[in-house]
């Protein structure tokens, strides 16, 4: 053997080494005027498999970094063969996953053997998740929508009890602090011979009756930009001017008593029980301010409201007592009768208007 050819042995012998050990192998070069023997053979059998295996091994790292699409030749080496299906089934696989991902559960796989098996079952469970985690959101929007009905329900009582930026306050912080406000009018009245009507009307009726007449009165007094504040029995307390200030605080609290007179003579015109009320009108500071802490009472205080409750006393039936202050406020704007000073308790002589 000559030397030339034992370099060449020794060539195909560390190539062969190369590929046992996993790594690329550069293709064998031989004399192109080389004879055709043994070795020049065995180096063409080998340049095909270090292609082969090269290819391969490519192919191998692409997989494993996530890549389905590398294309591999059709080539001898049986395990190139398995590659491809290996490749094909994973490309189904990841078909298969993304329409899992899209929502659909009903996908199923049979060509992966044991893998299939986890594969179908990882399926199922995430189909059942899936549907209860819906059951859930279903019942979830059931009990929001009755949470939220609820709340409009309590939020809607609130501001029956409460004015609205008193609940308001309440609401975000928890309290809400008294406060003084120097420009309010205030309504005040009662019904006319009420102790007598109420011995002579069952219960039921009267209460019926008074609850008419008071809704009358709140739709009224709401229409006129007023609060009502509270009913004792047949009296009913409302202002206008707190707690969110109002310029027109006079105009529309006599607006209001001019027509709940009005809402009176109508529905006597239409029914057996004739109704009556004294209506008193005054203008000055009030303070406001929710008493207690478990039942919540929004009230007004001050001494404008007792010059209010005199006003009222000192009317007449049917007829509008209206304070100088509040008189000052809106005498060009309705018509008036003066009356000559009246004997108030605590307040000595005070001017009346009707």
């Amino acid at each position: 053997m000559t030397d030339a050819e034992k370099g060449y042995l020794d060539n195909i012998t560390e190539a062969i080494y190369q590929i046992l050990n996993g790594k690329d192998t550069q293709h064998l070069k031989l004399p192109e005027d080389y004879p055709d023997n043994e070795i020049r053979q065995v180096t063409s059998y080998l340049n095909k498999l270090i292609s082969e295996y090269n290819e391969f091994s490519q192919a191998m790292q692409l997989l494993s970094e996530g890549e389905l699409k590398n294309y591999i030749s059709s080539g001898k080496l049986s395990i190139q063969q398995s590659f491809k299906t290996l490749q094909s089934n994973l490309r189904h696989l990841t078909w298969k996953t993304q329409q899992i991902s899209n929502g659909d559960f009903t996908q199923q796989i049979d060509f992966m053997g044991d893998f299939s098996t986890a594969f179908n079952s990882m399926a199922n469970q995430l189909k059942d998740a899936f549907e209860k985690i819906e059951s859930q959101n279903k019942e979830l929007k059931i009990a929001n929508e009755i949470i939220q009905r609820e709340k409009e329900k309590s939020d809607k009582l609130l501001l029956n009890i409460l004015p609205v930026k008193v609940a308001n306050d309440l609401k975000t912080t928890g309290t809400t602090k008294p406060e003084t406000f120097n420009n309010v009018t205030v309504f005040f009245s009662d019904i006319v011979g009420f102790t007598k009507l109420s011995a002579n009307l069952e219960p039921f009726l009267l209460i019926n009756e008074l609850n008419e007449i008071f809704t009358t009165f709140d739709n009224i007094i709401e229409k006129n930009h007023c609060e009502r504040i509270k009913t004792i029995g047949d009296a009913y307390l409302a202002v206008c001017g707190m707690p969110n200030k109002d310029d027109n605080h006079a105009e529309n609290i006599v607006k209001s008593a001019i027509e709940i007179i009005h809402s009176l003579n109508h529905k006597n015109n239409h029914s057996k029980i004739k109704w009556e009320t004294r209506i008193g009108i005054h203008t000055g500071k009030v303070v406001g301010g929710v008493v207690g802490i478990k039942k919540y009472i929004y009230d007004v205080f001050g001494d404008t409201i007792n010059t209010t409750s005199r006003m009222e006393s000192n009317s007449n039936p049917m007829k509008i007592n209206i304070s100088e202050s509040t008189y000052q406020l809106v005498k060009n704007k309705f018509d008036f009768i003066e009356r000559e000073p009246i004997e108030v308790k605590g307040k000595g002589k005070l001017k009346c208007i009707l």
